[in-house]
């Protein structure tokens, strides 16, 4: 298996200018949806796209639709990630290139922004196609998910139930009933990734449903 720890996109010292997107980054959609903009595989998702000439944020439809339901089909919400993206790109290296790109691919985007390299030099991130390629293999089913829905996905089914049953068990009272079950359940996560232990979900196997 091909070593990737050294693939390190340190997007720490990264702060997003939300603009005219304030009340939707300080929401709670928000925060999580720049976390998940921030995620290395993601970073490496849109560079790939980029590194083949496409709409950056094209190859994230699917994993949006998975993480956020519903709410990632919401105009504003696909302007806010379009948004965040452009921040992103330009953070690790990349400048626009294009605005309005048509996708013709069924996608949640229709169409994005494309980009490229600075003149100046080669980004300090990037990568080699092959590095890529491990990263988002050795990446492509996240330690804490598998965790969690082994938990709460009885037969690939969220349970609310078992959602917040999880959530208690790390002290985790605050209940989001007002949203949709995809919503709460993209909440209820945030707060379980800042509150278990990494040790827990990358060593620990969730114990069958009785």
């Amino acid at each position: 298996m091909t070593d990737t720890s050294y693939i390190d996109f340190d997007l720490d010292g990264f702060e997003y200018d939300s603009q005219n997107f304030r009340e939707l980054a300080e929401s709670d959609l928000g925060v999580a949806a720049i976390a998940f903009m921030k995620h290395p595989t993601n970073v490496v998702r849109m560079q790939t796209a980029t590194d083949l000439d496409r709409v950056a944020v094209e190859p994230l439809g699917k994993w949006l639709v998975k993480e956020f339901g519903d709410d990632a089909s919401d105009d504003r919400f696909k302007q806010f990630v379009g948004h965040v993206a452009r921040q992103i790109m330009e953070y690790i290296g990349y400048q626009h290139d294009r605005k309005s790109l048509q996708i013709t691919r069924p996608n949640l985007f229709s169409s994005g922004s494309s980009y490229r390299m600075t003149p100046k030099s080669e980004s300090p991130m990037r990568i080699t196609k092959e590095q890529r390629e491990a990263w988002l293999a050795n990446t492509a089913n996240d330690a804490f998910n598998t965790w969690l829905n082994a938990q709460v996905k009885p037969g690939g089914k969220l349970d609310l139930e078992k959602l917040y049953a999880v959530a208690r068990e790390w002290r985790i009272d605050k209940r989001y009933d007002q949203l949709n079950p995809g919503q709460q359940r993209m909440n209820i996560g945030v707060a379980l990734r800042k509150a278990v232990p990494e040790h827990i979900y990358k060593t620990t196997k969730p114990l069958a449903d009785a």
